[in-house]
């Protein structure tokens, strides 16, 4: 009778494993909102689109979105972040991110992920493509006559990925860290881990990290980015939005994912503004606002209605 149990229970998880994959191949096929409107910075901003081979082989398609220069502005070279989409996505539910982010004199790559169906080797596969991607950017700063020859500073580049690409983000950040170009900072956007993901977690060396969540649902599997916090060996800013969804941290969304998972543009907009301000932060970027702010400011202004703050560290609670 018991082992008759389990295969019930093991026949309802799979099903609703499969149902879940289903809606979201299923969100992933309706076209995106437009990009939700925000305050333009002060950099225009030049995009390049198109595909690159990996070190793994595979062809990925990118948008590469660069401040331009400009003289009253900080000059180049810039700080850079990775931005990875999640589970059936595709780079251009983070149109939005990288625009408010490349406004404000951060270069932003956003790559498309191969398939994750696969499993395992190709959550691995993932990984490799982004720490891969973290060098191409270095080596195009090196290289005289290239577009992006002189518009990345190696020392100031960031990961930051929305679900599974959250996970991918945190192992490619493992990665990084045994190569010549260690990634400096790490923004976890309602990351949903895997099992690899959460063994890593041993060998990710102390940097500064970022945990955004959404409220637990199906959609980040019952808030296991919880386990991820758990797991880190050292202090990190474990931050959860009240009253988010799982693809407010996109922007823009779905029209399929606003009707069905619940999608607030102003849960979106602080999102946004809490991943820059911690790049702007973690990884020195002069503030080009005024008054010019804070990731712990903002933090503060949020205050506990609007926020809960968990794995924190010292003195970054809301007062």
């Amino acid at each position: 009778m018991a082992a008759t149990g389990r295969l019930r229970l093991l026949g309802c998880l799979f099903r609703a494993r499969r149902e879940l994959i289903a809606l979201a191949l299923l969100l992933a096929l309706i076209p995106a909102c437009s990009v939700p409107r925000s305050t333009p910075g002060p950099y225009q901003v030049d995009v390049e689109k198109g595909s690159r081979i990996t070190a793994t082989g595979d062809s990925v398609a990118y948008a590469l979105y660069l401040p331009v220069p400009a003289e009253d502005q900080p000059q180049p070279p810039y700080a850079a972040v990775i931005l990875t989409h999640g589970f059936s996505r595709n780079y251009r539910v983070h149109e939005g991110n990288a625009r408010y982010l490349a406004e404000r004199g951060i270069v932003v790559m956003t790559p498309n992920m191969s398939s994750l169906l696969a499993g395992r080797s190709e959550q691995v596969r993932n990984a490799r493509n982004t720490a891969d991607h973290i060098a191409w950017l270095a080596r195009r700063s090196a290289t005289p006559g290239d577009r992006v020859h002189g518009m990345v500073d190696p020392t100031r580049m960031g990961l930051a990925g929305h679900s599974a690409g959250g996970a991918v983000s945190f192992q490619a950040a493992v990665l990084s860290q045994a190569g010549p170009y260690p990634v400096a900072a790490l923004c976890l956007l309602d990351a949903v881990p895997w099992q690899a993901t959460l063994q890593a977690a041993a060998h990710l060396k102390p940097l500064p990290v970022c945990s955004l969540r959404a409220e637990s649902s199906a959609f980040n599997a019952w808030d296991s980015g919880q386990r991820l916090v758990d797991a880190v060996t050292f202090p990190i800013d474990d931050i959860r939005l009240r009253g988010a969804s799982h693809v407010d941290p996109e922007n823009p969304s779905t029209t399929a994912a606003r009707l069905v998972v619940g999608l607030s543009a102003e849960r979106q907009a602080i999102f946004t503004r809490l991943m820059y301000l911690f790049f702007q932060d973690a990884l020195q970027v002069h503030s080009v606002e005024c008054p010019a702010t804070s990731f712990q400011a903002m933090l503060a202004e949020l205050g506990t209605a609007r926020i809960s703050v968990g794995r924190a560290k010292p003195g970054t609670s809301p007062r």
